[in-house]
Parts: C-alpha cells; sequence; structure tokens
C-alpha cells in the first residue's frame, strides 16, 4: 500500500517536537516502512518563507525534504493555517477551508496517487484538505481517509477542550465560549515572525565595510591609566542574604518568597471551592442544547465534526475519546477503538540492564518512596496538581516520598517544586530527556505518577511506564483507565480532586511493600509490531469498501 502519514510536526523530531503524538506518528511510520508499505510523510503550518518583495503575499507550496529512514518525507512551506492549532485560533473558519491550501495538496494527492491518507492531526491544515484527498484525478481513483483522534483539535481550536485553560468545557455555547477562551497570537503576525525568522537563519548576512577606529572617550582614558598604575580595581563581592533593617525583615516568609516579593508563580493555594479544584468524572456526554446561532467557532465545530463523519474510519485511541466524539455527532459507524502502541516496548526489552527494580522497604531506617512524574509539564499533564496534593500532605508522611520531575518546561514550576524540597525525602529536578533515555529514568523508580486534570486521550507516558515494568498512579480520566487497572498494575485516583490524590498517596506510604505486588502485575503495552497490524487491518477494511 501507499500510504500518507500526516501530522503538522516534523518526522525526524519525533516525539521533541508534538510531543506523544508525533512519536506515536514517527513509529507507525516507520514500522509500516519495515513491513513493505510504500510510506509517505506530511507536515505542515511550521515552515514560512519570505518572499522579498513587499506586499507580496508568498506561495503555498509542498516541498521536498530528505528522506528518513525509507519514508519520503514532504512538508507544506508558507501553508495559510499556522500549526500547532492554538496558534490559528484567533481565525477558525481558516481551519474550514483554505482555497489555495487545498489546490496544493490536491495537487500532490494526484501526483503521488496514495492508497490511503492517514491524518493524525489537521494543525496547520483545514477540514477540506480531508476531503481533497479523495479528489479523483483522470488516472487515480482518491484515497481511503483515516483519521486517528490523538487530542481534542477538531472539536476545540485551542485543542484540549479546556475552558481559560483550567476548565474542562461542557458547553461550548455554540461557539460563543470560544471567544477569547484563551490568549493567542494573531496567526499573521505569527507567520510574518516565522518568515523573518526563517531569512535571519537561512540568508546570508549583508557585508559589512569595517567601522572606523573609535577613539576612546576621557572617562574610559582615565579607568585605563588607573588600571595601568594601581592594578585591577577591588569588586567588593556582595552579600549573601537579604538585608535585616526592621522587625518586618525578621518574621517568617510569607508562602512563596520573602517579604515584599510577592508570590512566586503557582504558590499553593488551599481553593477547595474554586473551579479549577472541582472533581472531574469519565463521563462522555453532549454539549447541552442551544438556541443560540453558531459564530465562527461553531461552525467551525460543525464542519469539523461532519469532516470526521465523511472519513471511511475514525480512530479513537481510547474508548472515552470513541464515546465522547460520537457524543458530539461523529457518526458512529465510521468510529472505532484501536489504541496505540509504543516503541517503548521494544526499547524497554532490547535494554534489560537498565532497568533496576527498586530495593527493598524493610531494613532499619525504610527507605522512601521514589515517585517519577516525566513528560510534559503544562497544567493539564497535572503537575501543578501533584504539588497541590503534596502540599494537603502531613510532614510524617510527606517525608517518606522522593520525588523526581523530569519534563520539558519543567523551569515554569520549578520554584513551587523547590518550595517541597526540605520537607521531601528528596527531588529530582530534569529539563527534559530523548526517548532512549526512558528506561534510564524508570529503574529503580517506584510509581510513575500521571495526574492529568482533563480527559487526556491516550497518554503515551502511562505506556512508557508500562513498557519499563513501572506500575502508575494516574487519574481516572480519558484513556488511563483503559491502560491502569486500579489495584492490578497501578492505581487510580479521581479525576482533578487533590484530596483523593493525597489520600491514595498517603496509603501508598503506610503501606508501600503493596507497589511490589503491582509491579508483579505489569504487562507492556503494545509493540508497534503488534500495533501495525491493526492498523492495516483497518486500511485493508477500507479498500475493500471502496472496491
Amino acid at each position: 500500500m501507499r500510504i500518507v502519514i500526516v501530522n503538522w510536526a516534523r518526522i525526524a523530531e519525533g516525539a521533541s517536537s508534538g510531543g506523544g503524538v508525533n512519536g506515536y506518528c514517527q513509529g507507525l511510520a516507520l514500522e509500516l516502512a519495515r513491513r513493505g508499505h510504500d510510506v509517505i510523510w506530511l507536515s505542515s503550518g511550521l515552515t514560512y518563507v519570505p518572499t522579498g518583495l513587499p506586499g507580496v503575499e508568498p506561495q503555498c507550496r509542498v516541498r521536498r525534504h530528505a528522506d528518513h529512514r525509507g519514508v519520503r518525507v514532504f512538508e507544506i512551506v508558507n501553508s495559510p493555517v499556522i500549526a500547532p492549532g492554538p496558534c490559528q485560533m484567533r481565525e477558525p473558519l481558516a481551519e474550514v477551508s483554505a482555497p489555495a491550501l487545498e489546490a496544493e495538496i490536491t495537487r500532490f494527492f494526484g501526483l503521488i496517487e496514495p492508497d490511503i491518507v492517514h491524518f493524525h492531526n489537521i494543525e496547520g491544515m483545514s477540514a477540506a484538505c480531508v476531503d481533497a484527498a479523495r479528489t479523483p484525478s483522470a488516472t487515480w481513483a482518491g484515497a481511503r481517509t483515516v483519521f486517528s483522534l490523538h487530542n481534542y483539535h477538531t472539536v476545540c481550536p485551542q485543542v484540549y477542550l479546556m475552558q481559560g485553560g483550567r476548565r474542562p468545557c461542557f458547553d461550548f455555547d455554540n461557539g460563543h465560549a470560544c471567544t477569547g477562551c484563551i490568549e493567542t497570537p494573531d496567526p499573521g503576525a505569527e507567520r510574518r515572525a516565522r518568515a523573518a525568522q526563517y531569512r535571519r537563519d537561512f540568508a546570508p548576512p549583508p557585508a559589512r565595510a569595517a567601522p572606523p577606529p573609535r577613539r576612546p572617550a576621557l572617562s574610559e582614558r582615565l579607568v585605563r591609566l588607573v588600571v595601568r598604575r594601581l592594578g585591577e580595581p577591588i569588586i567588593e563581592p556582595p552579600w549573601p542574604g537579604r538585608a535585616v533593617e526592621a522587625f518586618r525583615d525578621t518574621v517568617h516568609d510569607a508562602p512563596g518568597g520573602g517579604p515584599g516579593e510577592g508570590p512566586v508563580p503557582g504558590a499553593f493555594a488551599f481553593e477547595p471551592d474554586a473551579p479549577e479544584w472541582r472533581p472531574l468524572e469519565n463521563v462522555a456526554e453532549p454539549d447541552p442544547p442551544n438556541a443560540r446561532p453558531l459564530n465562527d467557532y461553531g461552525r467551525r465545530r460543525k464542519a469539523m465534526v461532519e469532516m470526521l463523519s465523511r472519513c471511511d474510519r475514525v480512530l479513537a485511541v481510547s474508548r472515552f475519546v470513541h464515546a465522547k466524539f460520537e457524543a458530539l455527532g461523529v457518526r458512529g459507524s465510521v468510529l472505532r477503538t484501536v489504541p496505540i502502541g509504543s516503541r517503548m516496548a521494544d526499547l524497554a526489552a532490547a535494554s534489560p540492564e537498565l532497568l533496576a527494580p527498586p530495593p527493598p522497604f524493610e531494613g532499619p531506617t525504610p527507605r522512601p518512596v521514589r515517585l517519577l512524574f516525566m513528560g510534559y509539564h503544562n497544567y493539564y499533564k497535572g503537575l501543578p496538581m501533584l504539588c497541590d496534593a503534596l502540599e494537603l500532605l502531613t510532614p510524617e508522611v510527606l517525608r517518606r516520598f522522593h520525588l523526581t520531575v523530569n519534563a520539558k518546561a519543567v523551569e515554569e514550576i520549578e520554584p513551587r517544586l523547590r518550595r517541597l524540597e526540605g520537607r521531601l525525602a528528596g527531588l529530582t529536578v530534569e529539563r527534559g530527556y530523548g526517548a532512549h533515555e526512558v528506561p534510564r529514568l524508570c529503574s529503580g523508580k517506584d510509581l510513575g505518577v500521571v495526574p492529568s486534570v482533563w480527559w487526556d486521550n491516550g497518554p503515551q507516558t502511562v505506556m512508557e511506564f508500562l513498557a519499563c515494568g513501572l506500575p502508575v498512579l494516574g487519574a481516572e480520566l480519558g484513556g488511563i483507565p483503559d491502560l491502569v487497572e486500579h489495584g492490578v498494575n497501578g492505581l487510580l485516583h479521581r479525576g482533578n480532586d487533590r484530596f483523593d490524590l493525597a489520600r491514595t498517596l498517603a496509603g501508598i506510604a503506610r503501606e508501600p511493600s503493596r507497589l511490589f505486588q503491582l509491579r508483579r502485575n505489569v504487562r507492556p503495552p503494545r509493540s508497534m509490531g503488534e500495533h501495525a497490524p491493526e492498523v492495516e487491518r483497518v486500511y485493508a477494511e477500507c479498500l475493500g469498501e471502496g472496491g
């Protein structure tokens, strides 16, 4: 089969760009190529090249890149739809139709004549691009289209289905709740900025004549004279700590900072009645009926649901995602639940020497429980909520944990973590990692923590923990319960419930030996070699129906 894999990020960058979704897509593309298929990668919405002529709009064109391990690689340059999704949010209808983009994609598909076009995202594209994949030419009947639901971008332009970036969206109010939902850049300005950056990165710098020699100012000449006569000036080093001038300088620091400094970002605040602290159930429901007319965001969602319903297959990565999209109007007959695979199962199996089990807890001085959070730090992934839950523990319980956090963008929350450091048994903070490092990170740990605060579609981190033999403490949300069975290979806490997470952690501190039983029940997730045949069967069904 000739298969086009579509995702906004570049294949060579894997999970470092586009997160776990791009890492998965890269693994699937390579496995399909290994199995003998002609695999093509198409990305869009990242690269913008200036024309050099003021007022002239750059042309949208497909460009060829070097092959990646047997996969042919193409990129749409100067797409009128920018990626990732939140960068395009202010112009929602461009994600419905962008004629210049669709014409170029139709031309490209007509050239390569694929059997299957598998969309894993259309960030950087439009809904009409999916229809363009089916447009026949004189020599080709058009492709069958498959769409995988790795996130909520199709029904939520800011991707996460979270209002204001903090509260689950139960009612988008026919699009009116999307207006001003989160702060996003202007798409046109972002495209121009990327084009300017491209010029700076790749255009040769203009030749410059050497500036004429400058006569030093009088003050500068005097300093040089003093240095020649007396040697280098003595610079008094700064004093440690802060000055103590008044009573206020002697009292305890306010939570998160010194006197007059204000709180550090994300400092703990006990807010049980805040909407952001409200527990979340793993129940898929439609938005409530609404008589308000659709605005542009409402029209965008309507077009996206119709586009998904026209696909040959729509693959939900978890049972919740299947139920949620069907509740939002996607035609049930095209939906299939197909959990994704993970390359980590093979990586871990190839590196058993890196996966040392943790030592026993017994002894005169019981060791702390070793928790591991890894992946990407943003609010949705739950690291702030984990900090809240740890703050709710009593000092003697908190001292039972050593927390390791290895996450991209962790510097944004590191001050919050450092506030906990003196009360924990230990804290290790690292800033990002490659996929090959995951077995090393998991080695010797007791429990992987995945406290997502929203309906996380199908987090790769859970699969990576399980692949490395690590039981998981996860939120009972989205696709996590498909992988973690409470009391068997891990523990589940109520979604977005800091108190329930704190109770679960306290139970672990009281009876840490339970973790060894959970570890014995851990089984690796599907490998890519096991998952790819499932995807091939979906493709074959589509082609059979098309015949």
